[in-house]
């Protein structure tokens, strides 16, 4: 051979990319599979028995410039804490909000006064006084709080997270109580996914076509890849786990034992657990979340993906010198980052460079070709069927063309985020500022209303 290193990383690539294809097509014939059960009506809660001290749960629902969504918020808890004697809601807002210039009001003023509409008994809004921070400091404070005012030492009281436009169905808190008592597990998941949007499709087609291709495929992912690894956990298998903030549950103590919160609420928080021996567990019912409503805002969103996606490398080094870890566990979680980081970084544009060449040589490589770009296509028709209950194509009208080529062009958008992060943190080196991550603005339209 001529250039037999060009040629062996070529080999190299190719693999890596119909690995990475491989890696898709079960994740979506695992999605299938678990649909049968995660998108069916839940079986009754079990009762409590015994004379055990039943868990306490305290949610928290923090919230940044969230008006549109407070009324619905707010009564989707209410019936979360109704359902369950022991859940306490607690909406957290923060100083960092300033009233909004047309003389709106905050969203701590907007949830007091809808508090004030109903029977307040274990639901309250609180605000972090403090004028700088984050979600995640946001939330260490909110559980400061409820420490000195409630306590927080016993095994049996859980620490929930919520996002502010989720819409958890009545019955979580007692499937959580329920599954804290038999599983054993520090981190109980309830799984979030993606149906909905506050003031309906985009009117634009490309737009909705963009919003309804992330939704389907997302959606692949929450059940193929997040509900199917903590079904398997609730069978005492132990892999890789991660968290998601939309919904996630931790014993108060597991929480304390890893510090806190990290930077990013939730990802880096799962990999802490994982390589500190915590068990993980989930409920039998999913939890409703928005969508991002205007490409604009998918596209903000995905840096803040991509920062807890990889945030491996810091928490192994964070875990470094801790004994009680295996080093098995910090080989496994070092292989599911490296993976799913060139997921959303650099697998897109591989394939894309590799494709002319593919297309010349012989059939395996047109057949990878084709297989690589049809896909996402493929994948967006599946789960069309799939969540047919969830999504009602009625509402959801997207050209053919326009759905098939959203779901290609999402292989590449999806890298948008972590190249953006990138960006931030080679101009903050260069210009010694430090890399801010403010929220993402939701469209704040009414339902209906045109954008």
């Amino acid at each position: 051979m001529r250039h037999p290193l060009r040629n062996r990383a070529r080999q190299l690539a190719v693999g890596a990319v119909a690995a990475q294809l491989v890696r898709e097509a079960v994740t979506l014939r695992r999605a299938r599979h678990t649909a049968r059960t995660a998108l069916a009506a839940p079986p009754p809660v079990p009762g409590q028995g015994g004379t055990a001290t039943p868990p306490v749960l305290h949610v928290l629902v923090p919230g940044l410039g969230e008006q549109p969504y407070v009324s619905r918020t707010v009564a989707a808890f209410a019936a979360v804490r109704d359902a369950y004697p022991h859940a306490h809601i607690w909406f957290v807002t923060t100083a960092r909000e300033q009233a909004p210039p047309d003389g709106r009001e905050t969203t701590r003023a907007a949830v007091g006064r809808k508090l004030r509409e109903i029977d307040t008994q274990r639901m309250a809004v609180l605000e972090d006084p403090r004028p700088e921070g984050n979600k995640a400091s946001q939330l260490n404070w909110a559980v400061e709080y409820i420490d000195q005012k409630m306590g927080g030492h016993g095994e049996q009281t859980w620490i929930g997270v919520f996002d502010f436009d989720s819409q958890p169905p009545p019955e979580t808190a007692a499937w959580v109580a329920a599954t804290a008592r038999t599983s054993g597990a520090e981190a109980i998941q309830v799984v979030p996914i993606g149906t909905t949007t506050l003031a309906g499709p985009p009117k634009a087609a490309l737009s909705r076509s963009v919003v309804f291709t992330e939704a389907l495929h997302q959606a692949a992912r929450s059940l193929g890849v997040e509900r199917w690894k903590l079904d398997q956990a609730m069978t005492g298998r132990r892999m890789p786990q991660y968290l998601v903030g939309a919904g996630m549950f931790v014993r108060r103590d597991a929480l304390r034992a890893v510090g806190g919160f990290p930077f990013v609420d939730d990802v880096p928080l799962g990999y802490r657990l994982f390589l500190e021996g915590a068990r993980f567990a989930t409920v039998p019912v999913l939890n409703r979340v928005d969508l991002p409503d205007t490409v604009t805002a998918h596209l903000g969103s995905l840096k803040f993906i991509a920062r807890g996606i990889t945030s491996w490398p810091s928490t192994l080094a964070a875990t470094r010198t801790k004994t009680g870890v295996r080093g098995r566990d910090r080989l496994r979680l070092a292989a599911l980052g490296v993976a799913d980081t060139a997921e959303i970084t650099v697998y897109p544009w591989l394939a894309a460079a590799l494709t002319p060449s593919l297309l010349r040589g012989p059939w395996p490589g047109r057949l990878l070709v084709a297989a690589w770009w049809g896909f996402p296509v493929a994948q967006t028709a599946v789960m069309r069927r799939v969540l047919a209950d969830e999504l009602d194509d009625s509402t959801w009208v997207v050209p053919p063309g326009t759905m098939a080529g959203s779901s290609v062009g999402r292989r590449f958008w999806r890298t948008v985020g972590a190249w953006r992060l990138v960006g931030d943190t080679l101009r903050s080196r260069l210009r010694g500022q430090s890399v801010t991550f403010a929220k993402s603005s939701r469209t704040t339209a009414t339902p209906g209303a045109s954008r």
